[in-house]
């Protein structure tokens, strides 16, 4: 039962009275002075809510932020104890207020990693304190059981986990918001509807990626530090918030073959292209110990052409989504119709090195009759240099990036056959070539074809089962240790 009474000298009060059924009933009251006074009838088994200690847990939950004290019982001490320090100025909150209040809010004793503070009447009325974690995931004793903000109106919470006042991609952010330009009674479903919450998220995401940006200008060690816990996060709004990638394409940082171990981003990537360099590169792959070695990085190791590491899962997403920077557009390196410009070195060291002609043209014949309809094609690769061979998709096949999505989705998609591209300079390929040229029967010939390609699948992330590579590795071996006079009687 509520009854309440206005100041107004001749206001009469007014009861709501509900049994905690969907229905209840509003009338009037005897009440001789002025307020709200509220009764409760609790179930046996909800007594612990008339404890003191109870009470106060709810006051301080709700309510401990409230301009006015709240007393619960004979109390002499406010329950609510706290004064709300995103209602002050940034200027008269310490640093170690700052830090207090995030550990309140979250209970991480980590500080952490950033803190933005928001005050503001226009265009909409908003205050907040955001606060960026130092770690993705918390400890056993964070309380925190969803993501979202804690929102408030006029000092009361109104809700603990709300999603809507910042993008999906930043539900890593933790904080508080206050508006009045949002009602007391408002709903989750008006939060979403309401043009007042859109102006708040719009300010609210422009603010902190403004924040992001500077710390990776100013202070790029711990920015390094940030991205490493939440760079994940920027990517998934690359790829799902198209909108929003101008704001968010200064965050990314990747590794590169010319970054030595650290991560560069986009803008220092366009800052030391060459002149004459038409696009920025990159290669995907399941981690960075294995992309390293991908022999779609010859030409661009030689070449001294910088391509960006590619490792992370959420990458092929943001890589469909990514078409340029800067008006530079973004290119996968295992692109068969990538256009790149050759040394004249090239071509005369193709004539002392390379497998003759003839042989070669023999040789790929046999790779096709050994792989059949696994490849589209076998042909000569013109950009391999210290690789033997690999495998490129067709024009107009879907790239790789999508082949990959589609794997990480789970769902079912059948890759197109892809070309193998051999190196008629690489020692294997004329080893081969002079093999199927004077020994056509050697044992070892169709079983090293096997497992060329098969390398090329597992290097692409396109193996189904390598461990059926094994008994032909170990056939392999066993004829790479036969005794050199067994191995002749056997060729």
């Amino acid at each position: 039962r509520v009854v309440s009474r206005s100041y107004r000298p001749e206001a009469e009060a007014v009861e709501w009275v509900s049994d905690g059924s969907t229905s209840y009933r509003l009338g009037p009251a005897k009440m001789d002075t002025r307020g709200t006074r509220i009764e409760i009838k609790l179930k046996e088994d909800a007594v612990e809510f008339a404890s003191p200690w109870r009470l106060e847990q709810i006051v301080r939950k709700h309510s401990d932020f409230v301009a006015f004290p709240i007393y619960v019982g004979d109390s002499k001490e406010p329950a609510n104890r706290r004064i709300a320090p995103w209602r002050q100025s940034p200027q008269e909150v310490s640093e170690e207020e700052y830090q207090e209040f995030y550990k309140h809010l979250t209970l991480d004793f980590e500080a952490p990693l950033l803190h933005i503070h928001l005050v503001t009447d226009a265009p909409v009325n908003l205050r907040s304190i955001l606060y960026i974690p130092a770690r993705r995931e918390r400890g056993i004793l964070s309380p925190r059981t969803d993501h979202g903000l804690r929102l408030y109106i006029r000092n009361v919470l109104i809700q603990e986990y709300n999603k809507d006042l910042l993008p999906s991609y930043l539900r890593f952010v933790e904080g508080v918001v206050e508006s009045e330009d949002l009602p007391l009674n408002i709903s989750r479903e008006t939060v979403q509807a309401s043009p007042a919450a859109r102006r708040i998220q719009k300010a609210l995401t422009r603010k902190l990626l403004r924040e992001l940006e500077a710390l990776g200008q100013e202070e790029p060690d711990r920015y390094r530090t940030l991205w490493q816990q939440f760079g994940v996060f920027i990517k998934e709004g690359i790829a799902s918030d198209p909108p929003a990638q101008k704001d968010l394409l200064p965050l990314l940082l990747f590794p590169s073959t010319r970054s030595d171990g650290g991560l560069i981003s986009l803008a220092q990537y366009v800052e030391r292209m060459a002149t004459d360099q038409p696009a920025i590169y990159y290669v995907l792959g399941d981690d960075l110990k294995s992309v390293v070695h991908s022999p779609h990085l010859d030409y661009f190791r030689e070449h001294d052409i910088e391509v960006l590491y590619l490792v992370d899962p959420i990458d092929s997403f943001m890589a469909v989504a990514l078409q340029e920077y800067e008006g530079h557009p973004l290119k996968n390196v295992d692109d068969a119709g990538l256009e790149l410009p050759q040394g004249e070195e090239e071509g005369s060291k193709e004539d002392t090195d390379a497998v003759p002609e003839a042989d070669f043209n023999r040789l790929v014949g046999r790779f096709v009759q050994v792989l059949g309809d696994r490849v589209l094609e076998v042909r000569e690769s013109q950009v391999l240099r210290g690789s033997p061979c690999r495998l490129v998709l067709p024009d107009n096949a879907p790239g790789g990036d999508m082949s990959r999505l589609y794997r990480y989705l789970g769902q079912e998609f059948e890759a197109p056959r892809r070309i193998l591209e051999i190196n008629r300079r690489h020692p294997i390929i004329a080893n081969l070539a002079h093999l199927v040229n004077e020994a056509p029967e050697a044992e070892i010939i169709d079983p090293t074809i096997e497992q060329l390609f098969e390398n090329q699948l597992l290097m692409e992330g396109l193996h189904p089962n390598p461990t059926e590579m094994v008994p032909r590795i170990q056939q392999l071996m066993t004829a790479a240790t036969r005794p050199e006079g067994a191995a002749q009687e056997a060729s």
